[in-house]
């Protein structure tokens, strides 16, 4: 009888890895996408990782019921991210001036790291949208000649 509950500790354990390891890949996504869209505020990230930490438990809770693990992470996130901002003073952002997707898309492949066509499976669209979209972006942002 012991034999057989150290196998089945065995197979939870060998199930119960890749999961730790999924889950750590997407709390580093939203650790930066956190930290990019609310900055540092008095010189720390605390605010910031409160979100983080926030995101993280409803994202655990709500995992297994969801079709994509990347775009209901980001879903979460961006809510409890805005949230903060409804109820935040806002400090001065370059960002903020730019159309909601073209900001989504900066903050995404600038700042968090994501490629093309990550970004595009988080926000439902293609990746030339995404291209276009940051290229727009990208373009808003650049200062015009004087």
């Amino acid at each position: 009888m012991q034999a057989d509950s150290s196998h089945r500790s065995e197979e939870a354990d060998g199930r119960m890895e890749p999961a730790a390891k999924l889950i750590d890949a997407v709390r580093v996504l939203v650790v930066r996408y956190c930290r990019a869209r609310i900055g540092r505020r008095t010189g720390t990230y605390d605010a910031a990782d409160a979100v983080v930490r926030e995101s993280c438990h409803a994202i655990a809770a709500g995992a297994p019921q969801a079709p994509g693990l990347l775009a209901f992470a980001y879903e979460v996130t961006r809510v409890q991210v805005d949230y903060f901002h409804l109820t935040a003073a806002e400090l001065p952002n370059p960002l903020s001036g730019l159309p909601g997707t073209q900001r989504e898309i900066m903050v995404l492949r600038s700042l968090v790291g994501l490629s093309a066509d990550d970004t595009a499976l988080v926000l439902g669209c293609s990746v030339h949208s995404v291209r276009l979209g940051q290229h727009r972006a990208l373009t808003a942002l650049r200062p015009t000649p004087a």
